[in-house]
């Protein structure tokens, strides 16, 4: 049984009657605008966008960490043959390599043979080590992060090179059922009867010297003259023509990257064969690209993905190379088809604004 409660006295209730409208004003009041089905629509297919955005961005990731993990072995199987080869530059009798341009014909320039070559080799195989080290400690961080959330924004170096690796690895894929299914068979070097490491020379100097001969020479060279000439308010120091990263994308630019991968793509009919246009020229652009705005690193880095491939291979069983094959197939191979499509809309937003093409984001 409840006790009544004491009525209130009059002034109290006055007090409270005066208090009443000063509470009322300090409720905060917000507009709710009437609901809008239309606009309600549009901001739920923005979400929906921008979650497969990020999923996608995420798949990229993911496959460029499992590129990036297979080069890891290639590298360091190349670094444990590094000894090998070197003795059999030494000891293989009339054994010598050249540095050569390109005219786009290959004009060989300076013979090496006994220490001269041992010697370069060591700096091909330090500048390969460096490339992948750099872009491990400044990149990978990232590219895992890329990798657990897909947050959009500037792709990573590692996730760029990956990204237009499985482009051109795409696109080489392609090549090769097209030219099957015509019935054609392609001259191809006979790598196969030279002894593994002669073949890791080989692969490991063309990552390096090809890089120099057609990013370099035919892109920081004549680029450092055209400033030094033309350009002068736009003249940098020596170093980033040389090296490559941070240079903009300008008609200038855009035109050397185009005659240095026709040079590129030109140089490989003397020893491949006419098939073998396409796929490299498509890569000299990606060569050009990851120059200009990462440098010469990421486009040595670059070559790596394409030259180091096989390596694993032969020291792989066949139940561990089937593994990367299906890898190569269901990961690889789906995303450059990813990547193509993003590319292309990255190229007609590119073409559409020609007043921020000084500027390219990743």
């Amino acid at each position: 049984m409840g006790f009544p409660s004491e009525p209130q006295k009059p002034e109290e209730i006055a007090t409270a009657a005066e208090q009443a409208p000063q509470r009322m004003e300090m409720i905060p009041w917000h507009y709710q605008p009437p609901y809008d089905p239309v606009e309600q629509r549009r901001r739920n297919r923005r979400e929906q966008a921008a979650g497969v955005k990020r999923l996608l961005k995420r798949f990229g990731a993911l496959s460029s960490l499992s590129l990036f993990a297979y080069l890891a072995l290639a590298v360091v199987l190349f670094l444990i043959m590094t000894p090998e080869i070197m003795r059999g530059l030494f000891s293989t009798a009339g054994y010598y390599d050249y540095l050569f341009v390109i005219t786009p014909q290959l004009v060989p320039l300076v013979r090496m043979d006994g220490a001269v070559l041992v010697g370069y080799f060591m700096l091909v195989v330090l500048a390969i080590t460096a490339a992948y080290a750099y872009i491990v400690l400044s990149s990978a961080l990232p590219t895992i992060r890329e990798a657990a959330s897909g947050t959009p924004g500037r792709h990573s170096t590692m996730l760029t090179i990956g990204g237009l690796f499985f482009v051109a690895y795409f696109i080489t894929y392609v090549n090769y059922l097209l030219i099957d299914a015509a019935g054609i068979s392609p001259t191809t070097p006979d790598f196969g009867s030279a002894p593994v490491w002669d073949q890791i020379y080989g692969s490991a100097t063309a990552t390096v010297w090809e890089e120099i001969i057609s990013r370099v020479l035919l892109i920081g060279v004549p680029l450092l003259w055209i400033d030094l000439l033309f350009r002068r308010e736009s003249l940098l120091p020596p170093r980033r023509y040389l090296l490559g990263g941070g240079l903009k994308f300008g008609g200038v630019e855009i035109g050397l990257v185009v005659f240095s991968a026709l040079m590129f793509g030109s140089a490989h009919v003397w020893s491949w064969d006419v098939w073998k246009i396409t796929p490299t020229i498509i890569g000299g652009f990606c060569f050009g690209y990851l120059y200009l705005r990462f440098g010469l690193y990421a486009s040595i880095m670059f070559h790596v993905c394409f030259n180091f491939l096989s390596v694993p291979m032969y020291f792989l069983s066949d139940a561990q190379a089937f593994i990367v094959d299906l890898v190569m197939v269901f990961v690889w191979l789906p995303a450059g088809v990813m990547f193509i499509a993003y590319y292309l809309l990255r190229l007609r937003r590119f073409l559409s604004a020609p007043q921020k093409k000084e500027a390219a984001s990743g």
